[in-house]
């Protein structure tokens, strides 16, 4: 390949050093202060919680030389800095996050009130932080008063494969007087499947799905609210709305395979415990908890299941059944339930929220009284609808991610999930409903049985998801490449819901293991995933199975014969290793260590002379185009990056010998899987594009066959007319094998590729998401524009694990070890494109880096956030040629040079804004 001799002109934006002298007119300041990486959180059981802030500041080089936290119990004694639980004192260190409370022992159904402040660089004192707190669950059995409670509708009699069984929502409500001014009012609540809490009329909260989804039998989490200011002097009416949700209704793709059980895979009914606790201001205390004297009923929704949809009969509405003066005589005493064999825990992640609101873009009638409402984008949420018409109307809304030919909605690809919500008016006036307990995947909601012609407003997509995106932001000169980042995001947002989802419209929504581990370290960059992967590794440690292997998905409530396979159930290796590296968290690999252990000896025990054979499921490279890499190739790969990442981990935690035994592991892997695998001239055996960016990524090639393993798989791509042949498994490692051995140009043409298969193509047919198939939809083909696929997803975020490609080589952003303390600033600059720029908030604050060409130049502007620093890898080896502004870098103080070759010269900067200039060689392999 010819080699590309350019000029790059790199500046430094000076913003000033700031000086000892300086710093009082420049504090650094503290914000977002969290708790367990939640903003003010309510009901933790954790009992050593862990702190963290970032740091802002103007000026570079400004960091943290010390820190104290103080904690206590009233925010009068926090403001008088009186620090009755604890005062950790004056601490000299940088950290800023994963810092553990060591105070008194803290207490059920209490808050805290925290600040920090923190010293600089010239060990000069900040102002405290703004008062922050976080409340304590509760923490103990005995602190648990209520019963589970719900009310009998029978049971499922119905043939289970040839029809539904769909039972109605129950209600509960409570009636109580309060007669003396409140202090405090908190619930805690929590259900055997899904509930909403009501108080005086209103929805609690503005969570969806709670408690969320566990394995049942070993854990069952509950809610914290605080209703202080909502309760009223006089009567009050506490209630709750409960459904079959994850614990009885239909799950994933039981129904469709005809296991023997379809659902009700934990339990059969529904049921709700909860307790409302109130301090008055005399210091008396009541609770007023789930029990006996409760009232239940029916009501108007008379289906609700997550997968097929929810009926809603406002003909059957209970007006005013949840607030005060209503009369419930008619009501019966509810039925009583047993403690589930689950420990009561707090929820640990981030519940599901509302965090969009679509307006359709258009509205079409492919049939006479059928209208089509366009949302402009496939995401994963319910529709709000708006209606007015007679009494008994029934308006049905069905989803679809895709239009056939002729203007319908497609719903094959759903498979057995009916997906249709359905809404009987009650004729007084304009009537606004929306569903409570389930969910769709999808871009277009058909209406029938419309009263009249409807308008746009008839209906809001509602977008639903555990997380917000945002964390990043990414610009190229490539308007595709733009579209398909947003397409990234759409589609984690859509699939990051309670767990991380393979896909939100069908008849699967499972936390498949494999979609997961291949995309967690995309996910990190697009969200703060840290609290949401807490939660999932929990779900993953229920799940391993008592022979050491992590199964297909998690939570897992039925399998089929085989149930795990090669790369899937790696991710209770990859998974915590991720944790780790980005946010810094040996908890979580504290937590999931023993069961880590458990896998790598079931690895051990499956395999012969260092070689996992590729047992069990055998999904294999899914997808993958032309090409099969075997399952045994998989599978020892695999083993020798789980090896690898087990050895930095025992190292993490300060197990010294297991980090050795995990080295000498990954050595013998290494040293079998080349005799096995690679041949003398660098090739593998298979000479698959995946069995090349496996290798190369995982650092299983010999050290002197890599670099030929890595032309090979360069000279596979251009072959290949800089197309993919891979699946799963292979496309998240082929461009970062390339960038690794610098061949840059090739996976920016891969990158920016329009044809089949590759992103482009869904881009230029279309798309708003990532799909599951390189070619789900062709919309210039009538025939593929039909698509019937029954594996055939439109939001499947797999393929779009080139999101850390997109940030650790395009943009440059990377952590040197844990955390983003000591940042990698390394932008793959190159010809293909004109510009890119992009920015990620990390744990320690907000990292920026771009590059663009003027003319024969190129301008490289940095951002390092305060209290880190970066090594920034300019591609020259002349350091005359580098400078900032019209100051050579070698002049530079306030600038380190830590080492210069023939292809680049690598800088270490402090905090700050940098733009850079000089004369660079850009080197691409030959």
């Amino acid at each position: 390949m010819k080699t590309l001799l350019t000029v790059l002109f790199i500046t430094l934006t000076h913003t000033g050093y700031i000086h000892a002298q300086d710093t009082k007119l420049n504090l650094l300041s503290i914000v977002e202060p969290k708790v367990e990486y939640h903003k003010n959180p309510t009901g933790l059981d954790v009992i050593h919680p862990r702190f963290s802030w970032i740091l802002k500041g103007e000026g570079r080089n400004r960091s943290q030389s010390a820190y104290q936290i103080i904690v206590a119990s009233s925010i009068d004694k926090l403001t008088k800095n009186e620090a009755d639980t604890w005062d950790s004192g004056k601490v000299n260190s940088n950290d800023t996050n994963q810092i553990e409370y060591d105070g008194v022992p803290l207490k059920s159904d209490s808050k805290y009130y925290w600040k920090v402040k923190i010293w600089d660089e010239s060990r000069i004192a900040s102002k405290w932080s703004a008062p922050a707190y976080w409340t304590m669950g509760l923490l103990n059995f005995s602190n648990w008063k209520g019963l589970f409670i719900g009310h009998d509708v029978g049971y499922d009699k119905t043939d289970k494969y040839d029809s539904l069984y769909l039972p109605p929502a129950r209600y509960l409500r409570k009636s109580f007087t309060i007669n003396k001014k409140i202090k405090k009012a908190t619930v805690y609540s929590t259900a055997l499947g899904l509930y909403e809490l009501r108080l005086n009329g209103n929805k609690v909260g503005d969570d969806y799905f709670l408690p969320g989804w566990t394995d049942y039998n070993k854990r069952l989490y509950y809610q914290t609210f605080d209703i202080t200011d909502r309760l009223q002097e006089g009567e009050n009416v506490v209630g709750a709305v409960i459904a079959d949700g994850w614990y009885a209704g239909y799950i994933g793709y039981a129904l469709l395979v005809r296991l023997d059980k379809v659902r009700e895979f934990y339990g059969v009914n529904p049921s709700f415990m909860g307790q409302i606790h109130i301090e008055y201001e005399d210091g008396s205390t009541k609770i007023i908890a789930s029990d006996r004297s409760w009232k239940s009923n029916e009501g108007a929704i008379r289906e609700a299941d997550i997968i097929m949809g929810e009926t809603y009969d406002a003909r059957l509405e209970h007006s005013g059944w949840d607030t005060p003066n209503y009369d419930d005589s008619g009501w019966k005493n509810p039925k009583i339930y047993t403690y589930p064999n689950g420990k009561l825990e707090a929820h640990p992640g981030t519940k599901v929220k509302n965090v969009e609101q679509l307006t359709p873009i258009e509205i079409t009638e492919p049939g006479p009284g059928t209208y089509v409402f366009n949302l402009g984008k496939n995401i994963a949420g319910i529709a709000e609808l708006k209606v007015k018409g007679p009494k008994g109307t029934k308006v049905k809304l069905r989803f679809g991610e895709i239009l056939k030919s002729d203007g319908h909605i497609q719903t094959e690809n759903l498979r057995k999930a009916r997906a249709t919500d359905t809404y009987i008016l009650k004729g007084e006036g304009l009537e606004t409903w929306q569903p409570k307990f389930t969910y769709h995947g999808f871009q277009y909601v058909e209406v029938t049985g419309y009263p009249g012609k409807p308008t746009l407003d008839a209906i809001t997509g509602l977008v639903l998801s555990s997380i917000e995106t945002g964390a990043s932001t990414f610009s190229s000169s490539n308007a595709m490449n733009n579209t398909l980042f947003k397409n990234i995001n759409t589609t984690q947002s859509a699939n990051f819901f309670e767990i991380p989802t393979d896909c939100p419209q069908r008849d699967e929504r499972l936390g498949w293991t494999g979609d997961a581990q291949i995309y967690m370290r995309s996910a990190t960059y697009n969200s703060d995933v840290a609290a949401f992967m807490t939660k999932f590794l929990v779900d993953l440690d229920d799940a391993q199975r008592w022979y050491g292997a992590y199964p297909n998905f998690a939570p897992f409530p039925y399998s089929r014969p085989n149930q795990y396979a090669p790369a899937w159930m790696d991710v209770g290796i990859i998974i915590p290793y991720n944790m780790y590296k980005v946010y810094n968290d040996t908890r979580a690999l504290d937590f999931m260590y023993e069961g880590m252990q458990k896998f790598m000896a079931f690895q051990e025990d499956a395999s012969t002379d260092y070689l996992r054979p590729g047992g069990g499921n055998n999904w294999g490279d899914w997808l993958a185009v032309n090409e099969e890499t075997s399952h045994d190739f998989i599978g020892t790969s695999f083993y020798g990056y789980d090896a690898k990442l087990m050895a930095e981990m025992a190292e993490a935690l300060g197990k010294t010998e297991d980090a050795v035994k995990y080295r000498n592991l990954f050595e013998n892997i290494k040293k079998t899987f080349a005799k096995k695998y690679i041949l003398a001239d660098g090739r593998t055996t298979e000479d698959t594009q995946t069995t090349y960016a496996l290798a190369l990524y995982f650092d299983l090639y010999p050290d002197n066959l890599a670099k030929k393993g890595a032309a090979r798989l360069a000279e596979k791509i251009e072959k290949n007319g800089y197309k993919f042949s891979t699946g799963f498994l292979g496309t998240k490692h082929v461009m970062l094998a390339l960038s690794k051995y610098g061949y840059n140009d090739i996976s920016y043409k891969v990158f920016q590729q329009t044809e089949y298969p590759s992103w482009g193509y869904s881009v230029e047919n279309g798309s708003t998401s990532i799909w599951e198939r390189w070619n789900s939809y062709t919309k210039d083909d009538a025939e593929n524009s039909d698509l019937n696929a029954k594996m055939n997803s439109f939001s499947h975020y797999a393929f779009g694990s080139v999101a850390e490609w997109m940030f650790q080589h395009a943009v440059g952003i990377d952590t040197e070890d844990s955390g983003y303390r000591n940042i990698i600033i390394k932008p793959a600059i190159t010809k293909e494109m004109d510009f890119i720029e992009g920015s990620y908030k990390s744990i320690n604050g907000t990292i920026a880096s771009a590059w663009n060409w003027k003319g024969n130049r190129v301008l490289m502007n940095i951002k390092i956030p305060v209290n880190t620093k970066a090594k920034v890898h300019i591609p020259t080896s002349v350091l005359s040629d580098i400078k900032e502004g019209n100051k050579s870098l070698s002049k530079n103080k306030s600038v380190k040079i830590l080492n210069s070759n023939e292809k680049e010269t690598i800088i270490e900067v402090g905090s700050g804004t940098y733009t850079f200039s000089s004369k660079i060689k850009l080197h691409e392999q030959n």
